[in-house]
């Protein structure tokens, strides 16, 4: 899931929870987080497939007929008639969020929770335990940790724990730091100063 922005998580979390909803009520939902998820791996796995249902040049009707063919009768009507709604409303490039939002969904409705870390280096057993701990206090779930090493982060970590996130990585510190470097250099300078860093 971390490689989908907040802004991405939001708009699949509006689709997700009109899905689970609809799931719930037919005692679907096991069923269709296995086909969402086997629908997003399917269209993260060929490129071309994701070019074409994200390409602007594409008619949607083209589109439409493509879903049609490839996921009616093999998949539940209740996932292709969504997966017609979002091409409609042009968000086939969310499907993948939308999986993962629904997942969350999930394990929050089933008394779990999902959390996300991402950190340079993969994490001890010990700092897990923590995690895990914390989590389940704060929350009072059973967390289930999904671990993302990102070595671009350096250092610290970016927890993730439903649709809230805390980014203590060292990259995002140095962001900051640079950001509020460059903002006491421009008002320095603008108001005639000698600009000196400190």
């Amino acid at each position: 899931m971390a490689k989908y922005s907040d802004d991405e998580l939001a708009v699949a979390m509006i689709y997700a929870r009109a899905m689970y909803e609809l799931a719930a009520e037919k005692s679907l939902v096991g069923a269709l987080r296995e086909e969402l998820n086997a629908v997003a791996a399917l269209i993260e796995g060929h490129n071309d497939f994701a070019a074409f249902l994200t390409s602007p040049t594409v008619d949607d009707g083209a589109k439409r007929k493509t879903l049609e063919k490839l996921f009616r009768g093999r998949y539940a009507d209740l996932l292709v008639d969504s997966l017609q709604v979002i091409n409609r409303n042009e968000r086939q490039g969310f499907i993948g969020a939308v999986a993962a939002a629904f997942g969350i969904l999930d394990e929050e409705r089933r008394g779990g929770i999902e959390v996300q870390v991402q950190t340079a280096t993969t994490l001890s057993e010990s700092v897990r335990e923590r995690l895990r701990g914390v989590v389940a206090k704060k929350t009072g779930r059973k967390p289930r940790i999904v671990e993302i090493v990102d070595e671009s982060l350096i250092g610290g970590l970016i927890v993730r724990i439903g649709d809230e996130k805390l980014d203590a990585s060292v990259a995002r510190k140095l962001a900051v730091l640079s950001q509020a470097l460059l903002e006491r250099a421009s008002r320095e300078i603008h108001s005639g100063r000698e600009y000196m860093a400190a």
